[in-house]
């Protein structure tokens, strides 16, 4: 009995050191390469969530947002949807799914010699169970789930930008 426990012992302790020195990190903010620290998001309104999100993202990983920005983020055929996945007993709507959809282009350099990456996809979708039950409303609760897929789809493209080049 008492040798199961020190072998526990010892392997609880060999796992927790690995753990710690393993290079696992949390998802945080990155900061941009010298070439991104100053970009323009064009395509969608000004009032987009998805570009209020990009735009953010941007700011607090130490980039600034510039109208005369060389670097130029441009989203392009935003989609968001909203199914039903699946019905109560009573064939009420039961599950949902939300999706988020487009594309986005990085353009850099002059009017004359204008470059890019090539076109890039994302696709992100959530699912959320309604229940009338809940604190939130339907309407509240979806706006949260848009706004959590906004600032994922930021993350995402400011990850491609650091690691993408």
């Amino acid at each position: 009995m008492l040798k199961k426990i020190t072998a526990l012992m010892i392997l609880s302790t060999c796992l927790v050191v690995m753990l710690q020195g393993c290079s696992f990190q949390l998802r945080k903010n990155t900061p941009l390469a010298a070439e991104f620290q100053q970009l323009q998001v064009i395509g969608e309104p000004i009032e987009s969530g998805l570009r209020k999100a990009l735009e953010s993202a941007i700011q607090e990983s130490g980039g600034q947002l510039s109208a005369q920005s060389k670097t130029k983020i441009r989203l392009i055929n935003l989609r968001e949807d909203k199914r039903i996945v699946a019905y109560n007993k009573e064939r009420k709507a039961r599950i949902y799914l939300i999706s988020l959809k487009f594309n986005y282009d990085v353009l850099f350099g002059s009017k004359n010699s204008k470059r890019s990456f090539t076109r890039q996809r994302i696709n992100l979708d959530k699912t959320f169970l309604y229940n009338a039950d809940f604190a939130l409303g339907k309407v509240k609760e979806e706006q949260q789930i848009r706004d959590s897929l906004y600032v994922e789809a930021a993350r995402l493209i400011l990850l491609r930008l650091k690691y993408g080049r």
